[in-house]
């Protein structure tokens, strides 16, 4: 009795001690098992995103797209707006700093251990840098065109960095110079060392590398400060989109006489860059009813007079490098704009080579 007892305790350790064993091998199982699924998840989401991204390249954009009227309406998977402070010295002889503010607009699931695109987007005359996106509470509508157009797949997620000009100039229009300057020494280097781009640092030879990453665009007088930077900043930005408006304007109107001057400058820019007519693209735009239609297809014109740095195209940028397009029945105004900025970003970063 004493040795059957003996045995069946000995017999009921070994059990516990197989059992104990057994659910370790099942757990190390389960985890390897939790491990390789989501190694298998990582793979295939990083294989969707190549197959999207090469899709998209693949995509042809010949001809200017009527934006479906729903991309002015929430979308579901929406970007964040957030704001970033940075001081700027003026331009003014003061020698002064000032504190700003800019807007940023991240794509839906940020995540900073990628790289994104970037586009500049200056406003024009009396508006702030809320006027193109709006604010986290109450977002405007281009937010939500940008949030269609990224989960729709017609353009790789990007961020959207949206200045003021400094409030302390009585004369915007003399100081344009000095947004172009603001926008690269010191605006530029705030937004690209907390967010993830392309640019591997933020000194000008970071910025110049990774230019092929970077667009600037804008309305009006942002549209002004877009041709200045190609004319000062070629280097810092490979795509470019004026809307309505050339380089000169001034309080009193167009600025006809000094307008000549232009594509003899921008031309020169092009020429000393060295970057060759697939290292820049200009999607110029405007409406037919907008007063500055005929003085920003102007410029486009007259670049047409260099062919030795410029391409013009009305088929997309497969066969050229400088477009303009008149959109039918528009004016002088934001709302406008939106299909502009819709056709404009959907030929931007992709290779032409």
């Amino acid at each position: 009795m004493r040795i059957s007892s003996e045995r069946k305790r000995v017999n009921h350790r070994r059990g516990r001690r197989l059992g104990a064993v057994i659910l370790i091998l099942a757990a190390v199982a389960a985890g390897c098992g939790a491990v390789l699924h989501h190694q298998q998840v990582t793979e295939q989401r990083k294989a969707e995103a190549a197959a999207r991204k090469a899709a998209l390249q693949k995509e042809m954009i010949t001809e200017i797209q009527q934006m479906p009227s729903s991309y002015k309406s929430s979308a579901d998977r929406r970007g964040t707006l957030t704001t970033i402070d940075y001081d700027t010295q003026l331009i003014d002889g003061s020698g002064r700093t000032v504190r700003k503010e800019a807007t940023v607009y991240l794509p839906y699931h940020y995540d900073s251990s990628k790289k994104y695109n970037v586009l500049y987007l200056c406003h024009g005359y009396g508006g702030s840098e809320t006027t193109w996106l709006g604010t986290k509470l109450l977002p405007h509508t281009f937010k939500n065109v940008l949030d269609n157009m990224i989960g729709n797949g017609k353009i790789a997620p990007l961020i959207v960095v949206t200045p003021t000009y400094t409030k302390e100039y009585t004369d915007y229009y003399t100081e344009l110079n000095g947004m172009v300057d603001e926008i690269a020494d010191y605006l530029m280097p705030a937004v690209e060392k907390k967010y993830s781009t392309y640019a591997a640092d933020t000194t000008p030879k970071g910025f110049r590398a990774s230019r092929g990453h970077r667009a600037i665009g804008g309305f009006s007088m942002g549209g002004c400060t877009t041709w200045r930077a190609f004319r000062d900043r070629i280097g810092y930005f490979k795509y470019y989109l004026p809307i309505s408006m050339p380089l000169y304007y001034d309080e009193a109107g167009y600025n006809e006489s000094e307008n000549a001057a232009t594509s003899p400058a921008l031309a020169e820019s092009a020429r000393k860059s060295g970057y060759g007519k697939d290292g820049y693209y200009i999607f110029a735009a405007s409406g037919s009813d907008d007063f500055m239609c005929a003085a920003t297809k102007g410029v486009v014109d007259t670049l047409k007079g260099y062919p030795d740095v410029f391409t013009y195209t009305d088929t997309g940028f497969y066969d050229g490098n400088l477009s303009f397009t008149e959109f039918a029945g528009r004016s002088h105004h934001y709302y406008y704009t939106y299909p502009y900025l819709y056709n404009g970003l959907m030929r931007f970063f992709r290779d032409y080579k």
